[in-house]
């Protein structure tokens, strides 16, 4: 079955993002205790500065080896050793460059990845800071989120909620000398997307487009990967209205993978959780959710937050229903992550039956609108 395209228009309008130059740091292996790693470059070339001062060319094939001793940082390669620095700089000089980053203490997955590197020490480890332009970061994102096997029109709708989301938390880490991280708590970066060059295409036909409220601000671009048939709504998630996250009847996820999931439990255990919890409700809390996401257990006396519910059990969702049956419960929910905004595998299906992305966007999101950015760089934005 095909479904109705969505009558919808292209609003494009041009705006201002003031707090958004076009470079971006990323903090990489962000959260890990890196002690040692070994750069190389891959495409183009590197000057290698340290403390200020350029001490070395990094050519293609070449590899330096980067170790923490204590406060600073000893460097060598395969011919000799430089030195030891507080700061290293990798700086591209070609007109492309690419280079790939290996922590060896501890042993973690190598990232590729474009333009300049800056190694200093915090916290006892490497602090890895890549400094590309946005629209480089941008493909790398939407591929670590939406996977390499998904069509040309998702990945255009991700382009614009990765872009959206850089923008608008572009200063999240600025108290660390860098803007987002590589990790989920900003957007998943595991380097330079090499799976799919549609990716590359996508994010170029979306180039510069945000999502906005009727405002002309960007909005906070929430994405998930299964609203489990119905999104949710900013309040009961995160205790703020948004008009923009509003429920939304989503059938597009009904046959998907994390559409359903049941979690099961004795009956003591659940009772036990409660006690701990301050709780006395024994039993069938919940008969049906399908249609609406509730906030509490109990909603009458507004007990126990269900997103609460959700991390401390570990559950893949905050929208189920509980009930007994024969000693134990069964916690059956819908969904994988908050709910909020874009359903990634409802968003891969309108996608599938023939929708562009300007539909899928509009699908998700109320009262917004795509606008495309132009780049003004505040003082103190570019390092």
């Amino acid at each position: 079955m095909r479904y109705r395209r969505l009558n919808i228009v292209l609003i494009l309008a041009l705006i201002t993002v003031s707090v958004t130059p076009q470079e971006i740091r990323i903090s990489l292996y962000h959260g890990k205790e890196i002690q040692a790693m070994v750069f190389s470059t891959l495409e183009g070339e590197y000057l290698l500065s340290a403390n200020n001062k350029q001490i070395a060319v990094v050519r293609k094939g070449s590899m330096f080896h980067i170790e923490r001793k204590g406060s600073e940082l000893a460097v060598h390669d395969t011919n000799q050793s430089y030195g030891i620095f507080t700061s290293l700089q990798f700086t591209g000089v070609a007109s492309n460059n690419v280079f790939q980053i290996k922590p060896v203490l501890p042993s973690l997955p190598a990232k590729e990845s474009d333009n300049a590197l800056s190694v200093s020490i915090f916290n006892e480890s490497l602090r890895i800071i890549n400094r590309l332009n946005l629209e480089q970061y941008l493909p790398g994102t939407v591929e670590a989120e939406g996977g390499s096997s998904a069509l040309p029109e998702y990945y255009k709708a991700q382009a614009v909620i990765a872009r959206t989301f850089a923008v608008k938390n572009f200063h999240r880490h600025a108290h660390e000398g860098f803007n987002l991280c590589d990790g989920t708590h900003c957007q998943a970066y595991n380097g330079k997307s090499r799976m799919n060059e549609a990716i590359y295409a996508a994010t170029l036909s979306t180039r510069d487009e945000i999502l906005v409220d009727r405002a002309g601000e960007p909005v906070i671009a929430a994405y998930h990967a299964n609203c489990g048939g119905l999104t949710g709504r900013a309040s009961v998630e995160w205790n703020r209205e948004l008009p923009y996250l509003s429920p939304v009847k989503d059938p597009f996820c009904n046959n998907s993978a994390h559409r359903n999931w049941t979690k099961i439990i004795t009956l003591r255990e659940w009772n036990d959780y409660l006690e701990r919890k301050g709780y006395d409700g024994k039993g069938n809390l919940f008969l049906n959710t399908i249609n609406e996401r509730y906030k509490y257990l109990d909603q009458e006396n507004k007990k126990l937050p269900l997103t609460e519910i959700r991390n401390d059990l570990k559950l893949k969702s905050s929208y189920f229903h509980v009930s007994t049956e024969n000693g134990s419960v069964m916690i059956i929910g819908h969904g994988y992550g908050h709910g909020l905004g874009l359903c990634q595998e409802g968003a891969m299906e309108m996608a599938r039956v023939g929708y562009s992305y300007v539909d899928i966007l509009m699908f998700y999101f109320s009262r917004v609108k795509i606008a495309t950015r132009t780049v003004s760089a505040q003082p103190g934005d570019a390092p």
